[in-house]
C-alpha cells in the first residue's frame, strides 16, 4: 500500500482498508503556475477537511455521477494520464446570481479559457471513512486517512458551454523534453528580442498604417526597411487598431513595389485589413552570424556555425 499522506492516528488507514468496509472521496488540489494560488475541490456532495484545509464539493462540481474520471497507469516510463470534469454552477441557488463559481473574480470557464490553468499542477488524493455519517451530515468530513493516487500537470483542456474536461499528464512527461538543453547547431538558438538575446524590440519597431484594404493575409503599408537585419521576413506584426487590434502574426516575406510594402503573413488575421488600420512591424532574424552582426549583437550569438558537418572530410 502507498504511504498515507495523512492519518488520524498511526495505522488507522491500514486497519480501515483491511476491514474492507469503507467509503471514499477524491480530493483535487490545483496549484496554479507562478505561485498564483491553490484551489481545493472534491468529488461527492460533502466537503472534506483535514490539516487546516477544506476541499469544497460545489464550487464547481467535480466528477459528478455523469462524468466519472478516467485514468491510465502503466509500469515503466510511459506517461500516466488522468482525466476529470469540472462543472461550474450556472446559477447560485440562494441568490440567483449567474455563474457564482469564480477564480480571482472571473467565472471558472472564462478564467480557464484565458489560460489560468496553463502549467498548473494537480494532486488527486483519495480520502477514506468507515461509513457516510447519518443525516444531517456535518458541513465537512474528517477522513481517517488520505493517500495520493495521482499527481501531474495540466496537459489539455476541452471546453464546453457548461463544463471543462481536463487531462493531466504525470511528471514522467518531463522526460520527453529534448536533452541536452544546448544543442550544437549552425544557427543561433535564441529567439530574437528574448531576454538572453538582450536586444529590445522597441528599438526596432516600425509604425505602419495600412494604405488600402487588403486580405487578412497580406496587409499593405508605405514603410521603409527596418533596422537590424533590414528585412521583415521572419519578423512579426502586431495590430494596434481596427478589427484586428491586439492580434499578431508572423511574417513569411515582405516585398516592396512602387514604394508600398506588402507583408505576406504565415497565417491570416481574423478579419480583413482596412485602410487606416495601424500596426507595428518588427524585423526578422535568420539566426546567422552575419545577421547578428547587422543587429550589432554578435557578442550574444549562440550558434556553432564553425563546427564542420559530420560528413566533412578532415
Amino acid at each position: 500500500m502507498k504511504t498515507p499522506i495523512y492519518e488520524a492516528s498511526t495505522g488507522a488507514l491500514m486497519a480501515l482498508l483491511a476491514a474492507r468496509a469503507f467509503v471514499w472521496g477524491d480530493l483535487y488540489t490545483i496549484t496554479l503556475a507562478n505561485g498564483n494560488g491553490v484551489l481545493r475541490l472534491c468529488s461527492g456532495d460533502t466537503d472534506w477537511a483535514y490539516g487546516g484545509h477544506t476541499w469544497g464539493h460545489s464550487a464547481p462540481l467535480v466528477d459528478t455521477p455523469g462524468s466519472r474520471p478516467t485514468a491510465h497507469w502503466k509500469v515503466g516510463l510511459d506517461v500516466d494520464t488522468w482525466q476529470f470534469t469540472l462543472i461550474p454552477r450556472p446559477v447560485d441557488p440562494t441568490t440567483g446570481a449567474a455563474w457564482p463559481d469564480t477564480i480571482g473574480g472571473a467565472p471558472w470557464l472564462q478564467a480557464i479559457a484565458a489560460g489560468v490553468l496553463r502549467g498548473a499542477t494537480v494532486s488527486v488524493d483519495r480520502a477514506y471513512l468507515p461509513a457516510w455519517p447519518v443525516f444531517p451530515r456535518s458541513r465537512s468530513l474528517a477522513p481517517v486517512g488520505v493517500i495520493n493516487i495521482f499527481t501531474g500537470r495540466v496537459a489539455a483542456i476541452d471546453l464546453e458551454r457548461t463544463a471543462a474536461h481536463i487531462s493531466l499528464n504525470s511528471h514522467l512527461d518531463l522526460l520527453s523534453a529534448q536533452m541536452p538543453r544546448n544543442v550544437f547547431q549552425a544557427g543561433c538558438d535564441l529567439t530574437l528580442f528574448s531576454p538572453r538575446c538582450t536586444l529590445a524590440a522597441s528599438a526596432f519597431a516600425v509604425s505602419c498604417t495600412a494604405t488600402s484594404a487588403s486580405s487578412a493575409a497580406a496587409p499593405v503599408a508605405a514603410v521603409g526597411a527596418p533596422g537590424g537585419s533590414g528585412t521583415y521576413a521572419l519578423g512579426r506584426v502586431i495590430f494596434t487598431s481596427g478589427q484586428n487590434a491586439t492580434f499578431q502574426r508572423s511574417i513569411r516575406s515582405a516585398s516592396t513595389v512602387s514604394g508600398v510594402t506588402i507583408f505576406s503573413l504565415i497565417a491570416p488575421l481574423p478579419f480583413p485589413v482596412m485602410a487606416g488600420d495601424t500596426f507595428i512591424a518588427y524585423p526578422g532574424c535568420d539566426k546567422k552570424y552575419a545577421t547578428c552582426g547587422a543587429f550589432g549583437n554578435q557578442a550574444n550569438f549562440r550558434g556553432t556555425d564553425r563546427i564542420p558537418a559530420p560528413e566533412t572530410a578532415v
